[in-house]
C-alpha cells in the first residue's frame, strides 16, 4: 500500500512541479503544508539523468522501498557523512627504506672503510654522504640475480621489514657507536598532513603565511565548550583533562550528571545518531599537525585543548553553559574539581534564539576579567543576530561563516553583532573543482565510532578557526586583552568579504592579525604576492572572485594574463593590480564559453609580481554544455509509538530539477525528519554511495520539522552532498611514482614520459576527476590540460625538498608547492 500511494504522490507532483495540492481531497483540510528547496552539490563531472525514476526503482528485483532504505540508513548510520574513506588513516611513511645513519667509533673513515666495516651479509651497501667526522649515511639494498642467466645482478630497495632487520644487525656491528633510520623531514611552514591539501579553508584565511610566524604555544589553553570530545589519534596528544558540566543525568546520557569525564557519548541527534560536534571543532583548533597523519589544525602542537562538555543528548542549557564558561576560565564551580589549566581562549560553537542573558553576561564578564577571550558562533538560521545568543552578548567575538569565495554562506546569520567572518563552508558547492564539497574538513568518528575525517559546514565550523588564530596571536603576545584581540582582528580583516546585511569587518586574515600581534609588519620589507587558491571551477557562463594578497611591505604591483588553448573563454577584471602592504584585493574571473563544444576545459591565470615579488598560476576548470540535472527524491520520516522509523504515505515525492528543486507538500501534522537524495550512480537506488544526500537542517544540526494543521511551514531548505559509506576505498592511482607505461600507474593512471619527465611520472587527468590526497591539480603546459602532481613544502630556491630525484618543489603562491620536473 505504501508503494502504491507513494507512486500516486509522485505522479501528482510530477504533473505540477513544486505543488501537490489536490483541491478535491477533503483530507487536505486536516493537513499542513511544508515547503522549501533543495540545493544539490554541483560536481564538475555530474552525469546526466538517463530517464530513471522511482517507477524503475520500485520495479527493480529485490529493491527495497524508500521507507526501508531511510529506516536502515537512520538506524545504522546515524548521520550521513560525505567525502573521504572513513577507515582510520595510517601514518604517511617518512622512513627512507635502506638509508641508515651510522656513528662509528673511529673518526675520519673513508667511504670504502665505512662500507666495509658496516657491511651486512646478503645486502649491497652504498656510501651516500659524510655527515661529520664519525657520522656517515649508508644505503642498503637487496642484491638479486637478473632473470636471464648470465645477466648482471640488480638491486632493489628494502621493504620496511627488511630495513628493520638490517638496522638491528648494523647496531650490533663492532665499532658502530649507534645507528638509526634516516627519516624524511620537511620544513614546518606548511604541514605534511596528507589531507591538508583538502583544507582549502586555511589558505582562504592566509594561515600558511601566519604559520611562518609561529604555530602556537602550549601555554595558551583553548577551551572547547561543546558536546565533549572523542578519542582520536589526531587529537589525543593535545587534549587536557576536561570536565562534564551537564547537570541533568537524562541529558548527559552517561548515567550521571556532572563528572570529570568530558567524553562525547553521542546520540545528540533526533534520530539517535551522533554529530560528535565537539570533536570536529577541536580538530580545527588543534589537530596534531605536521605529523604525517590526517588533517592539520590552526595550532599545531602542545597539550592545550581543554574539552568542557555542556551539550548532551537533548542539547544544552544556559545554566550549564554558564558553569562551562566559569570553569573553563579558571573560576570556581562548587562540587567540581579546580581547573588547573585555565583557558585564555574559549570557543563556543553553540547558541540559541532569544534575548541576551544577564546571567550568562555575568559569567562572560567574569571570564573576561580572568583574561579569557570568548569566541562564539553567529548561528545558522540565515537570520539577524539580534535574537541569536551568545552572539548578542557583550564581550564576545561573534563569528559568521564565509563560503569558498569569501562571501557569506547561505545559512550564516548576519547583523551588527557579527564582528568578523571565517571559513565555515558551503557543502553544496565545489568552487575550486577538486571534486569534494567546499566544507570544513576536520576530525570526527565515523558511523562505527572509528577515527575519521569529515566535511561539515556552519558557523560552528567558522568559529574554531578564529579561536585558533587568537591562540596564535596570544603566542606572540600573551598580554593582549580581549579588546586588543578584537580590534586587531577587525583592523586586519579582508574587507572584500563585507556584506550589506552585516558581515562585520570581513574575513579574518590570519597572517595580518598574527603579524600585528607580533608588533606589526615592517613597511620597509619588499612586497610578496600570495593567492587564496590555485584552482577555480565554473559551470557554463559564470564568474567568481580570486583574492590576491600582499604579504609584504610597500605596494605590490601585479600583472595578470590568461594563457592556454582556451584562454579566449576566460577574462579577468583587470590586467594589473595594485595591492597595499599587508592587504588584499579581489580579481574577478569570468568564463564565457562562446561557441565551444560541450565538454570540460582548462585555462590558466598567470599572476606576476613586479620586482621579484613572486608569481602564481591559477588553473581555471570550466564545463560547457552541462546536461540537465537529475530529479531528487524527498522523504519525510517519523518515529512511531514503538520508536521505529516510518514514512508517511504522502511523504515520498519527486522534486524536479526543472522546477529549481523547489517543493511544497501537504503532510499529516506531526514531527518529521526530512531527507532527500539524487540517484547520481544511475543504479535506481537512493541514499547509496555516490549519490547526493541531504537532510534538514544539515550535517551538524539534524532537526525535526513540525507540520501544523492548516499552516505552512516554509524555508525547509538544505543541501545535498556526495555520500560515501565507511567502506575502504583504495586509491587507483599512485601519483609521483616512476613509470614507463600507463599500466604501472594504476587503473586511472597516466605515465608522463620523455625528457620533460625524467624516469617517468605517474599522474592522472584532473580536469574532471579529483586528485588523490597528497597531490593537487596543476597545469604544466600553459593551460592546455591539467594533471595531478605530488604536493610538497616549498623553500627558497625551488630546491628538491621532499620530491624525488630529478624533481623540485615549486611554490604555487598559495602556501603550498608541487613536485615538478
Amino acid at each position: 500500500m505504501l508503494r502504491r500511494l507513494a507512486l500516486l504522490g509522485l505522479l501528482g507532483l510530477a504533473a505540477c512541479p513544486g505543488d501537490n495540492k489536490d483541491d478535491d481531497d477533503d483530507t487536505d483540510t486536516l493537513k499542513g503544508t511544508i515547503a522549501g528547496s533543495l540545493q544539490p552539490f554541483q560536481a564538475g563531472s555530474a552525469a546526466a539523468n538517463a530517464g530513471s525514476s522511482l517507477d524503475a526503482f520500485f520495479s527493480l528485483p529485490g529493491a527495497k522501498d524508500l521507507s526501508q532504505k531511510v529506516s536502515k540508513a537512520l538506524a545504522a548510520r546515524g548521520v550521513w557523512r560525505t567525502g573521504i574513506p572513513s577507515k582510520p588513516l595510517t601514518h604517511e611513511a617518512s622512513l627512507l627504506p635502506g638509508e641508515i645513519i651510522i656513528r662509528f667509533d673511529t673518526p675520519d673513515l673513508s667511504a670504502e672503510e665505512a662500507v666495509a666495516q658496516a657491511r651486512v651479509a646478503g645486502y649491497h651497501v652504498v656510501h651516500q654522504a659524510y655527515l661529520s667526522e664519525t657520522q656517515h649515511l649508508l644505503r642498503y639494498e637487496v642484491s638479486q640475480p637478473q632473470a636471464m642467466s648470465g645477466g648482471t645482478p640488480t638491486v632493489r630497495a628494502l621493504t620496511e621489514a627488511e630495513h628493520v632487520r638490517v638496522l638491528q644487525q648494523v647496531q650490533a656491528v663492532q665499532g658502530v657507536q649507534n645507528a638509526e633510520s634516516n627519516l624524511r623531514v620537511r620544513a614546518l611552514a606548511v604541514p605534511n598532513d596528507p589531507l591538508y591539501s583538502r583544507q582549502w579553508h586555511y589558505k582562504n584565511m592566509n594561515l600558511p603565511a601566519a604559520w611562518e610566524l609561529g604555530t602556537g604555544s602550549e601555554s595558551i589553553v583553548v577551551a572547547v565548550v561543546d558536546t565533549g570530545i572523542t578519542r582520536h589519534p589526531d587529537l589525543d596528544s593535545r587534549v587536557l583533562p576536561g570536565v562534564d558540566l551537564i547537570s541533568s543525568a537524562a541529558n548527559a546520557g552517561d548515567g550521571d550528571g556532572v563528572d570529570t569525564d568530558p567524553t562525547d557519548n553521542g546520540r545528540d541527534l533526533p534520530n539517535g545518531g551522533s554529530s560528535y560536534h565537539g570533536t570536529h571543532v577541536a580538530g580545527t583548533i588543534g589537530a596534531s599537525s605536521n605529523n604525517g597523519v590526517g588533517v592539520a589544525g590552526v595550532t599545531w602542537s602542545g597539550r592545550n585543548i581543554l574539552p568542557v562538555r555542556v551539550l548532551g543528548t537533548q542539547g544544552g542549557s544556559t545554566a550549564d553553559i554558564i558553569a562551562g564558561v566559569t570553569w573553563a576560565s579558571g573560576g570556581s564551580v562548587p562540587g567540581v574539581r579546580v581547573n588547573t589549566t585555565p583557558a585564555r581562549v574559549i570557543n563556543m560553537s553553540l547558541g540559541g534564539s532569544g534575548a541576551p542573558s544577564s546571567q550568562l553576561q555575568s559569567a562572560i564578564n567574569a571570564a573576561t576579567e580572568r583574561g579569557a577571550i570568548l569566541v562564539v558562533a553567529a548561528g545558522n538560521e540565515n537570520e539577524n543576530t539580534s535574537s541569536s545568543y551568545p552572539c548578542n552578548q557583550q564581550n564576545v567575538i561573534c563569528v559568521g561563516a564565509a563560503r569558498f569565495n569569501g562571501k557569506r554562506a547561505s545559512y550564516s546569520n548576519f547583523g551588527t553583532q557579527v564582528d568578523v567572518m571565517a571559513s565555515g563552508g558551503q557543502t553544496s558547492e565545489d568552487r575550486n573543482g577538486d571534486g569534494f564539497p567546499d566544507g570544513v574538513l576536520s576530525t570526527l568518528p565515523n558511523s562505527t565510532n572509528q577515527p575519521s575525517y569529515e566535511w561539515y559546514q556552519g558557523t560552528s565550523m567558522a568559529t574554531p578557526h578564529v579561536a585558533g588564530i587568537v591562540a596564535l596571536m596570544l603566542a606572540q603576545d600573551a598580554t593582549l586583552t580581549a579588546a586588543d584581540v578584537e580590534a586587531i582582528l577587525k583592523e586586519t580583516a579582508d574587507t572584500t568579504s563585507q556584506c550589506s546585511e552585516g558581515c562585520g569587518a570581513g574575513l579574518v586574515d590570519a597572517y595580518a592579525a598574527v603579524l600585528r600581534a607580533k608588533g606589526g609588519g615592517d613597511p620597509s620589507l619588499p612586497p610578496k604576492l600570495a593567492i587564496t587558491t590555485t584552482q577555480l571551477s565554473f559551470t557554463g557562463a559564470s564568474s567568481q572572485a580570486l583574492t590576491v594578497r600582499n604579504n609584504g611591505g610597500g605596494t605590490l604591483q601585479v600583472s595578470v594574463a590568461v594563457s592556454g588553448a582556451n584562454a579566449s573563454a576566460v577574462s579577468v577584471s583587470s590586467s594589473s593590480l595594485s595591492v597595499p602592504a599587508y592587504k588584499s584585493t579581489a580579481l574577478n574571473v569570468s568564463v564565457t564559453p562562446g561557441s565551444l563544444a560541450p565538454g570540460s576545459y582548462v585555462a590558466q591565470i598567470d599572476l606576476t609580481g613586479a620586482s621579484g615579488a613572486g608569481s602564481a598560476q591559477v588553473l581555471v576548470k570550466f564545463r560547457v554544455g552541462a546536461t540537465d540535472e537529475k530529479d531528487a527524491v524527498i522523504g519525510f520520516a517519523y518515529l512511531d509509538a514503538a520508536g521505529e522509523v516510518q514514512v508517511d504515505d504522502d511523504g515520498i515525492a519527486l522534486v524536479p530539477a526543472s522546477g529549481g528543486y523547489n517543493y511544497s507538500l501537504k503532510m499529516t501534522p506531526r514531527d518529521y525528519l526530512v531527507l532527500a537524495s539524487i540517484d547520481d550512480t544511475g543504479e535506481g537506488d537512493y541514499f547509496d554511495d555516490g549519490d547526493r544526500v541531504g537532510f534538514w537542517r544539515d550535517t551538524t544540526q539534524v532537526e525535526t520539522v513540525t507540520v501544523t494543521r492548516g499552516k505552512t511551514t516554509s524555508g525547509i531548505s538544505f543541501t545535498l552532498v556526495p555520500y560515501q559509506s565507511d567502506d575502504d576505498h583504495t586509491p587507483t592511482t599512485t601519483i609521483g611514482g616512476a613509470c614507463t607505461t600507463n599500466g604501472a600507474c594504476g587503473t586511472d593512471g597516466l605515465c608522463l614520459t620523455g625528457a620533460s619527465f625524467p624516469g617517468g611520472y605517474c599522474t592522472q587527468d584532473c580536469v574532471s576527476d579529483s586528485c588523490p590526497s597528497g597531490s593537487a591539480c596543476y597545469s604544466n603546459d600553459q593551460g592546455a590540460t591539467a594533471y595531478c602532481f605530488v604536493t610538497c613544502t616549498p623553500s627558497s630556491g625551488n630546491t628538491q625538498g621532499s620530491c624525488r630525484t630529478g624533481y623540485r618543489c615549486v611554490s604555487d603562491g598559495a602556501g603550498n608547492g608541487a613536485c615538478l620536473p
